[in-house]
């Protein structure tokens, strides 16, 4: 039971990965998902509900008196690491003890590091979620847990409580959003559970979501029960191996949508409108993209699903016409 209850607990938080939340969120949890009492007391770092032997959660608190040992970087597979010091009194001290109990028997955690503290006026308490991890080991020397983000093994055992494969793939692609970003599939890494029509539905159901339906570029938005307008678009695209990662796509009207794939604008890393020179050549009639050169495309609220400035520069190097 205790096993489902953890599993289901980490598959909603990872679909918060890369959010930016307030502390009510984390430790009244139930007033926004019904079934989870709490993600974290944020009483102290480490967090072990009564109801496990295990550590649910951890956080990186500003002005802990660890701060200066606690980091987060990026390994060489994308993933990040993140060094974790233990809580005063020793290895033996029970929080402790839930940790060590998490790397021997390869349980996830939740994950989250604090960006304002209550003194902030304009947002108080807020956190970052970096979403699962898993404790990797124990350096004696610089007394700090190793913290990785879950790898694929780790997101397959945790989803595999949900029974629709499409949802399963909606959670991994949100959980891999705090990983450093890369914008092609890797030739002989992709290990797809899922065929590429439903990999295509997932990808364009978070898009249309994350951008409420609305087109970036014109704003345009028609939605009425299973009708709507928009599209979802790979930046880099599909045939040239682009990845499903959200950071890789737009959400656009048909006629920007067809705009943005044939090169007639791209955009900057600011989210500007970048159109073609080859523009002036074109015969055109209320062709209303003449008129939005260097308009900042609207984004979605979640700052961790903007277009990636990799996928940006693959674009303009590659597709925009010249």
């Amino acid at each position: 039971m205790s096993e489902n209850l953890r599993k289901n607990i980490l598959i909603e938080l990872a679909r918060y990965t890369g959010k930016e939340v307030a502390a009510s969120f984390i430790k009244h949890t139930s007033d926004i998902i019904t079934n989870i009492e709490r993600f974290h007391n944020l009483i102290t770092g480490i967090y072990k509900p009564v109801w496990s032997n295990y550590a649910l959660s951890v956080v990186m608190k500003l002005g802990s008196p660890y701060e200066h040992k606690d980091d987060v970087i990026y390994l060489e597979d994308g993933r990040w690491l993140m060094t974790y010091s233990p809580r005063s009194g020793g290895l033996e001290h029970s929080d402790n003890r839930s940790l060590i109990k998490c790397m021997e028997d390869k349980i996830p955690i939740c994950v989250f590091k604090q960006i304002t503290d209550k003194r902030n006026k304009k947002y108080g308490s807020t956190y970052k979620v970096l979403g699962l991890g898993l404790i990797t080991g124990y350096e004696e020397k610089s007394d700090v847990f190793i913290v990785e983000s879950a790898d694929q093994s780790i997101l397959d055992d945790v989803t595999s409580v949900i029974p629709e494969e499409e949802t399963r793939y909606e959670v991994k692609l949100y959980a891999n959003l705090t990983n450093e970003f890369q914008p092609f599939v890797r030739e002989g890494k992709a290990n797809y559970t899922i065929n590429s029509a439903k990999r295509d539905k997932v990808f364009r159901q978070i898009i249309l979501k994350e951008y409420d339906f609305t087109c970036a570029v014109c704003e345009m938005k028609f939605l009425l029960g299973n009708l709507f307008e928009v599209t979802a678009s790979h930046i880099v695209s599909k045939k040239d191996n682009g990845t499903d990662d959200p950071r890789n796509g737009l959400a656009l009207c048909r006629t920007h949508h067809w705009a943005f794939d044939v090169g007639i604008f791209s955009l900057s890393d600011n989210y500007e409108m970048l159109l073609s020179p080859s523009l002036v050549k074109a015969e055109t009639r209320n062709f209303d993209l003449l008129n939005l050169k260097g308009k900042r495309i609207s984004l979605p609220k979640h700052k961790q699903i903007w277009p990636h400035p990799k996928s940006l520069l693959w674009h303009r190097n590659e597709i925009l016409l010249k």
